[in-house]
């Protein structure tokens, strides 16, 4: 059902508020500081000789953030010129592509919209990835050499080494139920650190492979103590068993 002068009227107003609501607001913040120079003028200061590279990121990315935001908000003002144009030609309210009337509901959410729910532009997620990762090597994965029963310290060793005094990393990135410390908040942050299996943190020998010593560390008593553990299990399963 096509919308009623009364209702055209309605959203032409709706459109028209959020048009000087934007407005005001690009006043109000220069358009986001786009019209200052970066980024001596959003710092205060005559020279970024002596500033950090840390800072001048965080300024970075802050100038990047009100540029995004800048965009939005000239993107909304075209496509609401666009939309009062579609009310004074009788068009607003009916999809571009298939023609049928928009929902009301969807008008009061989105008044500046010229497609109804199932045709609206973008409807999957992007897959598009930064620019920047075109320069960035190969993960880790790709030099590690579990696969290979390999005990020689490799790219994934130097991750862990590394990973293990701190990343990006917050425990609502992990779906994993069991990392509940922050020491564990890397990736494969359970794996042996330059070794293989779990007794080669303590089992050693000489240069030509003999005088086989055990090193009593801690890592020999966690071994010990796993191996009681399971020792216990194998014995209660024989007697539920019998």
């Amino acid at each position: 059902m096509a919308l009623s002068t009364q209702e055209m009227d309605h959203f032409k107003q709706i459109l028209l508020s959020r048009k000087e609501e934007i407005k005001g607001m690009r006043e109000r913040n220069d358009s986001f500081g786009n019209d200052s120079e970066f980024p001596k003028e959003s710092t205060g200061e005559l020279s970024n000789y002596d500033n950090h590279p840390g800072d001048l990121g965080t300024e970075l990315f802050e100038k990047e953030k009100d540029i995004a935001l800048n965009d939005l908000h000239e993107k909304e003002l075209e496509d609401i010129d666009v939309a009062l144009k579609s009310i004074e030609t009788g068009d607003y309210g009916v999809c571009k592509t298939c023609g049928k009337d928009i929902m009301k509901e969807r008008l009061e959410v989105v008044p500046f919209t010229l497609y109804c729910k199932e045709h609206s532009p973008a409807q999957n997620s992007s897959d598009d990835r930064p620019i920047e990762e075109e320069v960035i090597g190969p993960d880790y994965k790709t030099r590690s050499n579990d696969n290979k029963d390999a005990t020689y310290f490799d790219g994934e060793d130097a991750w862990q080494s590394v990973a293990k005094y701190g990343t990006s990393e917050t425990p609502s990135d992990f779906t994993d139920p069991d990392k509940r410390d922050y020491n564990e908040m890397y990736e494969d942050s359970d794996d042996d650190d330059g070794f293989v299996e779990d007794y080669e943190s303590f089992v050693a020998t000489d240069i030509t492979g003999k005088e086989r010593n055990v090193i009593h560390n801690r890592n020999h008593e966690e071994y010990e103590e796993e191996l009681d553990r399971e020792e216990e299990k194998q014995s209660d399963r024989e007697k539920y068993d019998k």
